[in-house]
């Protein structure tokens, strides 16, 4: 969003899943349209940054330091109101942890900017209309993709790769967006919960997503609960590939899980309250999930 001296677009395909590209290196013209598989309906411009919004942004930051001459330094930079950007960061140059708690603020509020952006245009897509007044699914961006039963023999050791990849970009994440001992531990968290999934993928079953190549996009696997509640099923895993966000795949994997436990006598499904997005919350609920303390449970009569 910072970039002044070109305009970037994000691309949103089943052919393509979604992806960041310069405006410039995309043409409307059928001949290359048809080649590359994106549609110029396919095509959302990126929320705005001005130079404003960076002010805010150093505002924001000066305040919340707790009382001390950097914060007062800092505000006077922004009260001067000339260079304010280039003295705003000399002074950081000169406090080093400083300066990496204000790169760590930074990349937290423009990630909260691109997602509040996101959750709107994933908020447009399920309300647009078909030809017949219809309102069309979100879950139908993810028709060009496949989604099969897990196979655990041949499938195993490419969900566990994927999912070790997934698990250390998850705790990069949260330390970056979480300073100090609070994104340790909470990363920390995430992995012991990583280390009980890929111990149970091996018994696990559920649904796998493709594209259209058979490349591996995502899936959600459950194990069976213990033996005397045969009966019931927890979620193990459920993760979508970078890329491939935002198209209705992990949606569409639930439904599935759904309608499948419930022709296969499971009555009680557990899915644990770790890092819900609100998106899939909402399809959760929609599809008859109530909230009980930590968990989300879904019964099938």
């Amino acid at each position: 969003m910072e970039n002044q001296t070109e305009e970037f677009v994000l691309v949103a395909s089943a052919q393509k899943g979604v992806s960041v590209v310069p405006f410039s290196s995309l043409s409307y013209d059928s001949d290359s349209a048809q080649d590359s598989g994106i549609r110029p309906e396919d095509i959302y411009s990126l929320p705005k940054w001005f130079s404003s919004d960076g002010f805010n942004l150093l505002e924001s930051f000066a305040k919340s330091l707790c009382s001390s001459p950097v914060r007062d330094e800092l505000l006077g930079v922004l009260s001067n109101g000339r260079g304010v950007f280039k003295n705003f960061k000399n002074v950081l140059k000169n406090h080093p942890d400083i300066e990496r708690d204000f790169h760590r603020f930074k990349e937290r509020k423009m990630r909260s900017r691109v997602e509040e952006w996101y959750a709107s245009l994933r908020e447009n897509w399920s309300q647009e209309k078909s030809a017949d007044g219809d309102t069309l699914s979100l879950c139908l961006i993810s028709d060009g993709f496949s989604f099969s039963r897990y196979d655990r023999k041949a499938e195993s050791g490419c969900v566990e790769s994927e999912l070790r990849i997934f698990s250390e970009k998850k705790e990069d994440e949260l330390k970056a967006a979480y300073p100090g001992d609070a994104g340790v531990l909470l990363a920390d968290f995430w992995n012991i919960r990583s280390s009980c999934a890929l111990g149970e993928i091996g018994g696990a079953d559920g649904f796998v997503c493709r594209t259209a190549s058979d490349d591996f996009v995502g899936c959600l696997l459950f194990s069976s609960g213990p033996a005397d509640a045969r009966e019931s099923a927890t979620l193990t895993t459920c993760f979508v590939k970078d890329g491939f966000h935002g198209l209705g795949i992990a949606e569409r994997l639930f439904e599935t899980c759904v309608s499948f436990m419930r022709g296969h006598g499971i009555r009680t499904f557990f899915v644990a309250d770790f890092f819900m997005s609100e998106s899939l919350e909402k399809v959760l609920f929609g599809l008859g999930f109530e909230k009980i303390h930590s968990f989300y449970v879904a019964r099938f009569f």
